[in-house]
């Protein structure tokens, strides 16, 4: 009979593998060996790169791409762009100290919800 943690094994779909763990520097390149035995090539954005300039960006992409390198770090930040707090206005109390009023949608919004799910 088998034990449980072999029944597990037999059961899984995805293969247990460990962690690949990479330091290195900025500006510097590393080569990583992955389980498959496939190589790439990573590629740490300098410490002084400009992530806002979305030009300088694209052609960094391309330049690693044509060069078989995998770039690391942020290389684009729009910086005009509303944060993803701001579009979903959220409020700085938390939510739970907040009115009813406030929280629920009134029915006409409820209705106007409803009615596009038909």
């Amino acid at each position: 009979m088998k034990d449980h943690e072999e029944t597990l094994q037999e059961m899984s779909f995805v293969p247990h593998f460990d962690e690949i763990d990479v330091e290195y520097d900025p500006g510097t390149t590393v080569s990583v060996t992955m389980h498959d035995g496939s190589h790439l090539q990573l590629r740490k954005l300098e410490e002084d790169y400009d992530p806002t300039n979305r030009i300088a960006a694209m052609t960094r992409l391309s330049e690693a791409h044509d060069k078989g390198e995998v770039l690391t770090g942020v290389f684009y930040v729009n910086t005009k762009a509303p944060s993803f707090l701001d579009m979903l206005n959220m409020v700085d109390q938390p939510l739970s100290t907040l009115p009813a009023s406030v929280t629920r949608p009134g029915k006409e919004v409820l209705d106007a919800v409803m009615e596009e799910l038909r």
